[in-house]
Formats: C-alpha cells, sequence, structure tokens
C-alpha cells in the first residue's frame, strides 16, 4: 500500500465516525425532541448530514468504479428526496392541525 491509499483509507474512516456521529444526533434527536417540528427537524438535517457523509466514506473506500457511481445517484435520490418528504409531512400536519401538544415543564406548573 502506498501512502495516497493510506490516506484515502484515513479521510474515509473520517467520513464514517462523522456521518456516525449524525446518524446517532437523529436517533436520539427523535426520541428526545418533544413535538413533530423539532422531530423533523432532526430527522431531516442529521439525516442528510450522517447520509452523505457515510455515502461519501463509501466512494473513497471504493474508488473509481461502477459501485462508486451507484452510490453517487443514492447519494443524489437522498438529497432530492429528504427535504421533499419532510416538507409534504409538515406541511399536511399544518394543513390539517395534526400537531400534537406535548407537556413540558413549564405547563406542569400552570
Amino acid at each position: 500500500m502506498n501512502l495516497i491509499t493510506i490516506l484515502i483509507q484515513i479521510v474515509a474512516y473520517v467520513f464514517f465516525i462523522i456521518g456516525s456521529y449524525f446518524l446517532l444526533s437523529t436517533a436520539v434527536g427523535m426520541i428526545r425532541f418533544p413535538d413533530l417540528y423539532t422531530r423533523l427537524h432532526a430527522g431531516s438535517k442529521c439525516l442528510i448530514a450522517g447520509g452523505i457523509s457515510v455515502l461519501i466514506g463509501c466512494i473513497l473506500v471504493e474508488g473509481i468504479s461502477f459501485d462508486s457511481l451507484k452510490l453517487i445517484i443514492m447519494l443524489t435520490f437522498l438529497l432530492l428526496t429528504n427535504p421533499i418528504a419532510t416538507h409534504v409531512i409538515v406541511r399536511l400536519s399544518t394543513n390539517f392541525d395534526l400537531v400534537s401538544e406535548t407537556i413540558s415543564e413549564n405547563d406542569i406548573d400552570k
């Protein structure tokens, strides 16, 4: 293995670690956040960042091949569909008043 291959592997693993952090924060945000809007924010923003990082790491590991092209297509699909799906869910929830009220610590005192 030459130096460039080792550097590409290190950069790929850094992308994997960053992506894992964002995907873990997505899961924690979906559990911990109180209402629909903040959960969708965590689900869309962190999932995009985590997905991009993991897919870029996979592309770096694969090198230039047909599999990398497939990963780039998956990345493009993720970038196009996730914001649209989040927008549709928020739009429908506001149109049909589907936002559930959550109890926070300030509401308990009242």
